[in-house]
């Protein structure tokens, strides 16, 4: 098997690393969205702190 020069230490080419790269902030954003609003309704229902 002959090493390839246009891969990472992955094993990823810079395409398919970029793709990789927008799904997971994708779903990081997702998850952070989902989040967020799960800690605003959680202290809309019963505040863990009073300002």
């Amino acid at each position: 098997m002959a090493d390839r020069s246009d891969l990472s230490f992955t094993g990823l080419t810079d395409e398919q690393a970029q793709e990789l790269h927008s799904v997971y902030m994708s779903g990081l954003m997702l998850f952070s969205t989902i989040a967020i609003i799960a800690h605003v309704a959680t202290f809309i229902w019963r505040p863990w702190f009073y300002l």
